[in-house]
Parts: structure tokens; sequence; C-alpha cells
């Protein structure tokens, strides 16, 4: 059961509803905003903030149950098509509506224009007949009529005015059978209502992510000269970011079949210019809670460190640095999450070696999960033990400690 008063997570809500051709058969699904678990309408008082939330944490969860190479269509503001916003997602799987409010300007339709060179499909939303967005539908490659409370005479003249055009025609809130064996006569290529599905409401969370991580990504995105180096280490700050990344990258849409690594094996998988529009995006929607970080969130982190520390030593040769650093941040994420690692490991594209080391005690990374614990329960019998098995010697594992505590330190010394 879902508790929506943890203050150790950020809950997040989105609504689905299928789309369908003349045939019945789901073409995609519309991503809708949603505030609150059973909500049935959107409350949106920011568009942008709605459109991010969607965007980053409603992706991730409605491919979970679905046929995840679906088209997505998720409305965008302005401002965020101005902003290159929409190239946080797959072009393959991503429709963008184009709000009604928008305005045709020269450096909108450059920017759509480029959108659908890059390969997104491009939605006008609630297109009328007398409707600015006329200077935008010979781009188009979807019209969305809004039908619902449309007199057949109204309908008949809006079509008439789209109908020659190559964009396919999407009737939305169609509401009953009548209306649809009407709008299906008329030449409507796809449908979208009650009349199908209400839109079905999902529910996730994700750990809350810090102020100053936030803080911190933003001035290092707004800075172009900063390379894929910077960008890494700032998500490896933080294991909500990172979470959310190895969701977003098991996405089928992006058609991965390796496993991650590392939070740079995934950047470079990802490319430097798709991670900035994504983290832009997380962490523009999360700014609306700045909490402290939890004591799991920090402990997280000291596990993931205190392995690299040991792995740049040359004490853990047979893995990289940075791939033990991610091994041990997200050790702790079944505790975090409250969920088992089988379901993790659905959600995560994560190396079967991490797999083995989380679940299997004899497992060659399994050992230094121990090692860690028995230095956060100060068992000093079990602490010596292990280093003996792993054939390290004590002080160089305090060494490493103590290394990892103080970059720990620095990391969330800021907010604690």
């Amino acid at each position: 059961m879902m508790n929506e008063n943890d203050t150790n997570y950020d809950f997040f809500y989105v609504a689905r509803q299928p789309i369908l051709d003349r045939r019945g058969i789901t073409y995609g699904y519309e991503l809708l905003f949603r505030t609150g678990m059973y909500q049935t309408f959107a409350e949106i008082k920011n568009q942008d903030f709605a459109t991010m939330s969607v965007a980053t944490c409603g992706f991730s969860k409605s491919q979970e149950t679905i046929n995840q190479l679906k088209r997505f269509f998720i409305n965008f503001t302005e401002h965020l098509i101005l902003e290159g916003l929409p190239r946080a997602l797959p072009p393959t799987v991503t429709v963008i509506e184009v709000l009604e409010d928008t305005t045709p300007s020269s450096n909108v339709v450059a920017e759509i224009i480029r959108l659908k060179q890059e390969g997104y499909l491009i939605a006008i939303d609630d297109f009328t007949d007398n409707h600015d967005s006329h200077d935008l539908i010979d781009i188009a490659d979807i019209i969305k009529v809004d039908v619902l409370g449309k007199s057949e005479q109204e309908l008949r003249a809006i079509f008439s005015v789209i109908k020659n055009k190559k964009a396919l025609k999407l009737a939305e809130k169609v509401e009953t059978s009548k209306v649809y064996n009407f709008l299906r006569e008329m030449g409507f290529d796809l449908f979208q209502g009650y009349f199908f599905a209400k839109p079905e409401n999902l529910t996730g969370k994700n750990i809350k992510t810090t102020f100053s991580t936030k803080l911190r990504i933003l001035a290092v995105l707004d800075d172009v000269t900063n390379d894929s180096d910077k960008i890494v280490d700032l998500i490896n700050s933080d294991p909500s970011i990172t979470y959310r990344l190895l969701r977003l990258l098991n996405s089928a849409a992006f058609g991965f079949s390796m496993k991650i690594s590392s939070v740079r094996h995934g950047v470079i998988l990802l490319g430097v210019a798709r991670i900035r529009y994504w983290l832009r995006m997380v962490v523009l929607s999360d700014m609306l809670s700045p909490l402290k970080p939890g004591e799991l969130l920090v402990l997280a982190l000291s596990r993931g460190k205190i392995l690299e520390e040991l792995a740049i030593d040359g004490h853990i040769p047979d893995f990289k640095p940075e791939t033990l650093f991610l091994f041990g941040m997200l050790s702790l994420l079944d505790i975090i999450l409250d969920v088992s690692f089988s379901v993790i490991f659905d959600e995560l594209p994560l190396l079967e070696s991490f797999q083995e080391g989380y679940t299997n005690p004899n497992a060659p990374l399994a050992i230094y999960i121990r090692l860690l614990v028995s230095l956060e329960q100060a068992d000093s019998s079990k602490f010596l033990d292990i280093c003996k098995t792993l054939g390290l010697k004590p002080n160089v594992v305090a060494e490493a400690l103590v290394r990892a505590n103080s970059w720990t330190d620095s990391i969330t010394n800021a907010i604690i």
C-alpha cells in the first residue's frame, strides 16, 4: 500500500487514455497530468510543471504494463518547445502536442520543423476552424479536434478545413456510439474518449532529490562549457536522479539491449544532449518540495563511494571504480523504495553481477555488501573476518571510509 504521507519520497500521478484507429486497434496513449491518486480531471496551476512531471515520471511509469513501442501524446507548452525539452524523450514514440494557446511565431514554427526532422510527430491540440494554429496544420502529423458539445454542423465546418491535409485527424472526447459513427463516416482517422475508455490513473514514487543537488545540476546545465564528466558527477551525487535515469534507459523505446554498468555508461548511451534536456525537466519538476535528504540516501552515497575508493586504489581489480560506485549506491534501493529487488530488476537495466550481488550471498559482489554492513554496524569482529577473506588490510578500508565520508559530507552539508 502506497503511503502518500511518507516524506522520504516524491509521489507523482498520471492518467493514461488510449487512442484508437478506425479498426479499433490502439494507436497510442495520451498521458494526462493528475495531482491525486483518485483524481479524474487535470487540476493544473502551472502548465510547464504539469508537462515536465508527465514527461519524466509519467513516461517511465506508463510503460510498465503496456506495449512500450506505442506512441505517447504529451502536451508541451510553447515555452518548453522553444527550450527544446521534448528532446528528453525518444522520438520513436513521442507525439508532441502543441497546445491551443501556442503562438505560431517564426521561432516556434522553425523549432517544430526541427523536431519533425529529428523524428518526432507533431499534433495540433484542440483545432477549431477559427484558430491561430491554421499556420501549423500544414506541418502537423496529427490534428486533434475536441468534439464534445459541438453540433454536426460545427464539426463538418471544422473538418472541411482539415479534410485535404496530410495529417491524421483525431477526434477527442468521443462519448457515444452515435457521435463515433458520425465522425468515422465523416473521415476521422483516430478516436479518443469515454466511449472507448476512461483515463487510467497511475501512481508512483521517487526517492526525494535534495534541493542543493537540484541547484547544482541547473547551474551545470546552464553552462554549455561543462562536459559529460561534470554531468556524470552530478548524477552520481543523487540516488534519486540515478534511479530515474536507469528507469528511463530501461524503456524499450530507446532500444538498448545491454545492461548499464555505470552512470557514465548510461550518459554515453543516451547522449549528452538528450541527458541535458531530460535533467532539466526532472530537476525543475522536483523544485516544488525542497526537503532534507533522508539518512538512507546519505548512507547509499557513502556505500558507493567507499567501494569506488577501494577500486581506485586497486583493491577491487575486477570492476571499474564507477561500476562499483553504482553497485554500492543502489544496494539500498529495496529499503528506500520499500519494494523487493525482484521488482527493481524489472524496472532497471542492472548488470547480472549486480543482481547476483544483491540477492545471492555467495556471489562475488555480495561480500562487499557484507563489508559495508559490518562498517555501518561497527561490528569489528565481522569486519576483520571479511577483510581477511578479501585480502584487504583493515587500515586500507578505514582510509577509504574517511575519504568517502568527506565526499558525502561535501555533497550534503549545505542542507543537513
